[in-house]
């Protein structure tokens, strides 16, 4: 069951960053000074391919893989995210549903509503070519 985390650093004035995780999902979520949410990172798969489905006004949706470092000790220690498959909503959507039980609703219900079919983007790769 995803649980936030409690003081995390902010590193944005005017932004609040918040990180909710569990042993499947990592979410990070910022909001504005009066409380709205602005935009997301649902990070997803850590037990085997990892992947971020994210959101922001500016740039939409994004559907990316996480390059951990974890795999390549010889480089920086920070993840990248790399252009990824498709997205699959409705096995992602299902698993956080149930995983989202203690979050607030209207962060749950912000990343839900991103659970939709993506629209045609230079980040997405058709796997069916």
């Amino acid at each position: 069951m995803l649980n936030e985390v409690p003081h995390v650093t902010q590193y944005e004035p005017g932004q609040y960053r918040r990180w909710f995780h569990d042993e499947y999902f990592n979410l990070y979520t910022w909001e504005s000074a009066d409380g709205d949410l602005r935009c997301f990172q649902l990070c997803y798969g850590k037990d085997d391919v990892r992947r971020a489905r994210r959101w922001s006004p500016e740039a939409g949706y994004r559907h990316e893989g996480v390059d951990s470092p974890e795999d390549k000790p010889v480089r920086a220690m920070s993840a990248i995210f790399v252009v990824d498959g498709i997205f699959d909503q409705a096995a992602v959507a299902e698993r956080f549903e149930r995983d989202a039980l203690a979050l607030p609703e209207k962060v749950c219900g912000f990343v839900l509503g991103a659970c939709v079919p993506m629209a045609p983007s230079p980040h997405r790769i058709d796997a069916t070519n």
